[in-house]
């Protein structure tokens, strides 16, 4: 069984093989800091607006904007924005035909849970390769709005749960924790396109081309970027509909600055 206080950071992961970090019992490598350059060295030469064959995709081929979007499973406001403010966006621009998402997985936020990030993004992309992009994103969506349950608990028996909730059985939740190491390679060079093409600092964050969206006017810039205008807003709320995505996005935006990580146990175990 994996000890997760033994995985290793990115900087080490980038050149172990995962089933090390079932055995690696060196507290030494889980500290190895990364050599100055190497970020340079290890990006791709991917512009912003390259669609990877790696790159798991909600939307049309052919809808006219390619929205880039990069998120943790881990993320308190990735959690917030794919709870309140994405299904209605992907309801008026993804289900429409006018907009398709690139999700790409960036676990190194909040640092403090990079490696419970880097484990459910693992198994995400082993229920794909199991079952297709459909049950990468249900492992996605699960991951995130069951944040605190499998984070603040046993996190490998609740990762397991997720898993076989997608179709993986024990050995394959297993195979996929400790020896996928060509899935840990793909995670790796999704981040470094985000650090060194699309410049991130943080999630959850949008971007359309090298532009940079604001997360809470996200719908007015897809309109934008569309070259439309959005529909009046008075007659729905005159008509007592739901709000709009627009206020979604403010919410999602504000709960991505304001939440805090959700604290681990080896972290209750430090307060005490």
């Amino acid at each position: 069984m994996i000890e997760f206080s033994k995985l290793l950071p990115r900087a080490a992961l980038l050149a172990a093989p995962l089933f090390v970090l079932a055995a690696c019992a060196d507290d030494s490598l889980a500290d190895a800091p990364k050599k100055a350059g190497d970020a340079a060295a290890a990006a791709p030469d991917v512009d912003a607006e390259t669609v990877l064959p790696s790159d798991k995709v909600v939307g049309s081929a052919d809808a006219p904007v390619t929205v880039f979007e990069y998120a943790s499973v881990t993320c308190p406001g990735c959690a917030a924005a794919h709870a309140q403010l994405l299904p209605d966006i992907k309801k008026e621009f993804v289900e429409t035909g006018k907009v398709r998402i690139v999700f790409r997985e960036y676990p190194k936020a909040p640092s403090s849970l990079e490696r419970q990030s880097y484990l459910g993004s693992l198994i995400a992309r082993c229920a794909a390769d199991k079952s297709g992009d459909k049950a990468y994103f249900a492992v996605i969506e699960n991951l995130l709005a069951t944040q605190r349950t499998w984070i603040t608990g046993d996190t490998y028996a609740e990762l397991k749960k997720i898993a076989v909730q997608a179709g993986l059985n024990d050995t394959e939740f297993d195979d996929c924790v400790k020896t996928r190491e060509d899935l840990l390679q793909v995670i790796n060079k999704n981040i470094d396109i985000a650090e060194n093409t699309h410049k991130l600092t943080g999630t959850p964050t949008f971007f359309i081309g090298e532009k940079k969206l604001n997360v809470g006017k996200l719908r007015e810039e897809l309109y934008e970027a569309l070259g439309e205008e959005p529909p009046a807003e008075d007659v729905a709320e005159e008509a007592g509909a739901e709000p709009a995505a627009a206020d979604a996005g403010e919410d999602a935006a504000a709960s991505a600055e304001a939440q805090e990580a959700p604290e681990t146990a080896d972290d209750a175990e430090k307060d005490d």
